[in-house]
């Protein structure tokens, strides 16, 4: 079993916000992903990730994608012009 890593402080992670977002949409712009494929691409615990994936999609930036009965994960994207 792989180990877990220590939550950080929220400041750390607030601190660290806009440049994971920036990265977070680049990453959407090659097309939609999964909140865990999100994190493997920016090498980012999978929990941070679906903080700021949450706060995009509250302000428009990111929408989700309808899942399919078999799909584990909801897959999420960019949305133009935002």
């Amino acid at each position: 079993m792989a180990a877990v890593a220590p939550l950080r402080d929220l400041s750390e992670v607030l601190r660290d916000g806009m440049s994971l977002q920036r990265e977070l949409l680049a990453s959407l712009a090659e097309g939609p992903k999964t909140i865990p494929e999100i994190a493997e691409v920016l090498h980012a615990p999978t929990r941070e990730v679906a903080l700021w994936v949450m706060m995009l999609r509250r302000y428009g930036k990111v929408a989700d994608l309808p899942k399919g009965a078999e799909e584990e994960y909801t897959r999420y994207r960019r949305v133009e012009g935002a």
